[in-house]
């Protein structure tokens, strides 16, 4: 299955999920297990948004259509799916550095999926804040 969360919260994922970075700039504490640059916002998306020049939504509004818009997500799930049988994991987290519920690319990525390939892609710590809960 393939989860979104965040760098902050690698230490608390399975060891059997594949680790991989989505965001242009990943630490270098961040123990990841690769990139896919291609899901990456681009310098000038990520400048806009921090600055204010755009707002948080405009900045997702034209990551989807300039960066997501001219990829495949049959291709990007299938490469993903790749991924987890190549590392002989189980699951696979998609991973930037906003924290769940803050608005960010990687739940824009797994939106798209989940559209594109009627598949879920949940947000992997508010599943462990829910299990907590019960």
């Amino acid at each position: 299955m393939i989860y979104t969360s965040y760098f902050a919260f690698i230490p608390k994922l399975p060891k059997d999920m594949l680790k991989i970075s989505i965001s242009l700039f990943t630490p270098k504490w961040a123990q990841i297990d690769g990139l896919m640059p291609r899901l990456n916002p681009t310098e000038q998306l990520l400048r806009e948004a921090k600055s204010g020049m755009a707002s948080r939504e405009e900045s997702l509004k034209t990551y989807r259509e300039e960066i997501l818009g001219k990829l495949s997500s049959v291709e990007v799930y299938s490469d993903l799916i790749e991924m987890i049988h190549k590392a002989d994991k189980k699951d696979l987290a998609l991973l930037c550095y906003e924290k769940p519920g803050d608005p960010c690319h990687r739940r824009v990525v797994a939106q798209w999926l989940e559209e594109e390939n009627n598949i879920s892609v949940p947000e992997f710590a508010l599943e462990e804040k829910q299990l907590s809960l019960i």
